[in-house]
Formats: C-alpha cells, structure tokens, sequence
C-alpha cells in the first residue's frame, strides 16, 4: 500500500493529532463539569475522524480524487435542493406551532433542520447520480 506524502494530507494528520490531544487535555485536566467532559470527548473524536480520513486520502491516488464535472453538478444541485428543503422545513415547524400551540423548542427545531439538511443532501445527491443525466 503505498501512501502519499502531500502537504496537505501531513497537514491534516497534524489537525488531527493536535485536535486529538487537546481533548485529551480537557479531559485530564477539567473533567469536572459534564459539559467539559463533552466538549474533549466530542474533541478527541473529531480528530480521530480527521487523522483516519487523512490516511484513507493517503492511500488513494491522486487522480481518484478530483471530482469532474458531474460530480461538481450533482452536489451542486443537491445542495441547492437541500436548503430549500431545510427553509420548507423551518417554516412548516414554524407555522405548526403558531397554529396548533405545539410548544416546540429551539433544540428541537435545531436537530430537525440538521437532520432533514444532512439526508435530504445524501438522498437527493443518491437520486441524481443514479438518474444520470443532470441539466
């Protein structure tokens, strides 16, 4: 397995030792609070997923991984769906509650809009690649 040694994927492995270690930090030194306890758990995973995905980059040429076109187009147009699906769903939540009094919280409109943004990209990115032809 042969494994590049670009500036930019050393540079991603540094992020995320460092990422990785600062956790660590808040772990050993402030792990009083919960909230502390979190934010270096939340910390030292982030980083494990930045020093992973540098390796995967490392092992992968580097002709693999420039998009084209069609890729470009694609996220492109997803993307774009994807955020009026989101302004769709703030408003439908938004009006629910200013109609029917459903007492709806700012965290709950919160995790709504990330997730109906995270899987309506995933989905609709899915549907054009496999429909082929985007205009």
């Amino acid at each position: 397995m042969e494994m590049r040694k670009d500036k930019d994927i050393l540079r991603l492995l540094r992020v995320g030792l460092v990422v990785v270690l600062l956790g660590v930090v808040m772990l050993i030194f402030q792990a009083h609070s919960k909230t502390t306890f979190f934010i270096g758990f939340g910390l030292i995973f982030a980083g494990l997923f930045m020093f992973a995905r540098a390796v995967y980059t490392a092992t992968k040429p580097k002709t693999e991984l420039i998009a084209d076109e069609r890729i470009t187009r694609i996220n492109e147009k997803s993307g774009y769906n994807a955020g009026w699906m989101v302004m769709l769903s703030v408003i439908i939540l938004f009006w629910a509650d200013k109609i029917w009094s459903l007492g709806i919280e700012l965290e709950d409109m919160y995790w709504t809009t990330l997730l109906v943004g995270a899987y309506s990209f995933l989905i609709l990115r899915w549907y054009y690649n496999r429909r082929g032809e985007i205009i």
